[in-house]
């Protein structure tokens, strides 16, 4: 017999002897022992609780109750609640949109990033491509290079 079916055994018979097979998995198998172990606790517990008599309400107890609830819906808490909530969830929700926004609109290089999206798409003009690095890098660098742009015979 394996864990998994001692286990399956441990859940259907609920309060009930074990077979043989199961208790000889059981005296081998520490983890499925610390389960068996724990399912007689949980029982017990329940045996417990059930023996315990509930204790009776106090004279005037449902009145009481009645009486908090209709305040607490009369005093606006619940719609109080879900102003708050809604208020922040809308909050969030814009603060997120901004967060998305800008990293949409700012460009994701700069001069220690890499090549800039003007260079890698060629929209630089002439004049701005013959600028050293500003890294320190000399012309002669291949993120220096403008692709697409117009050549001109030197």
């Amino acid at each position: 017999m394996d864990c998994k079916e001692t286990r399956d055994l441990v859940g259907e018979r609920w309060g009930e002897e074990l077979p043989a097979e199961a208790r000889e998995h059981l005296s081998k198998c520490v983890t499925c022992e610390a389960y068996w172990r724990n399912a007689r606790f949980l029982q017990a517990g329940f045996r417990a609780l059930a023996e315990e008599t509930p204790p009776e309400a106090s004279l005037g107890f449902t009145s009481r109750l009645v009486r908090r609830l209709l305040e607490w819906e009369a005093s606006g808490a619940r719609s109080e609640f879900f102003e708050t909530v809604g208020r922040r969830f809308v909050y969030a929700t814009l603060a997120l949109t901004l967060a998305l926004l800008l990293s949409l609109a700012l460009p994701s290089t700069g001069p220690v990033r890499g090549v800039a999206g003007a260079d890698f798409l060629g929209l630089q003009n002439r004049n701005q491509a013959s600028q050293p690095d500003v890294v320190g890098g000399d012309l002669g660098d291949p993120h220096d290079l403008i692709l697409g742009g117009p050549t001109e015979q030197q």
